[in-house]
């Protein structure tokens, strides 16, 4: 029996909003998605030695535990379910419920948020014009605007990285997903 189809039951047969989170948490786009930023940022994250990296709006984990193996990874979130399920989950990611908006980022080598189309414009730019210079910076946002909570979504994703201000562009690219188009820069802030 295949995962999505355990998920797709899972998804019809409760009511628990929570339950369905952590179950889209790892749905098939998610894996995608995760997957491709590994594959595109393992060559850039392989030249530094034990980088601190956070994930902004981490979600329950899924991210920043594929990110441990290139060093210590923090993942962060303002709902404390986040932190609660992310620990059963991901035993080895440090997590920590906190609003991203005015974080300090400083401490960190590397900044991922793969949520970009959940944070308004305004929101975004202050985040990003806070992450020191030299930083490495792991970007995603989509053109999928019919979710309500996507309020920053790209038509391209030209589009998208004309909104970033990187010293460096290492990588942008795309995934083509059923629904949406996923939009990826990775750069030197």
């Amino acid at each position: 029996m295949s995962l999505r189809r355990v998920l797709n039951v899972i998804e019809r047969v409760t009511k628990d909003n929570l339950a369905k989170t952590i179950v889209h948490s790892v749905n098939e786009n998610q894996e995608k998605c995760k997957q491709w930023l590994i594959e595109n940022c393992n060559q850039y994250l392989n030249l530094l030695v034990n980088p601190k990296i956070i994930v902004l709006a981490g979600w329950y984990g899924n991210l920043a535990d594929r990110l441990l193996h290139f060093g210590d990874v923090t993942s962060i979130d303002m709902d404390e379910n986040c932190k609660m399920v992310g620990e059963l989950l991901y035993k080895k990611v440090n997590f920590e419920t906190n609003n991203i908006i005015n974080y300090d980022t400083k401490k960190y080598d590397v900044i991922a948020c793969t949520s970009c189309e959940h944070l308004t414009q305004s929101d975004f730019d202050n985040i990003f014009n806070n992450i020191e210079k030299g930083t490495m910076v792991i970007l995603q946002s989509n053109n999928y605007f019919e979710i309500k909570d996507h309020v920053n979504c790209f038509n391209t994703l030209e589009e998208f990285a004309d909104t970033l201000k990187f010293q460096k562009v290492l990588y942008k690219g795309e995934l083509e997903l059923p629904k949406y188009k996923r939009f990826m820069v990775i750069g030197v802030r």
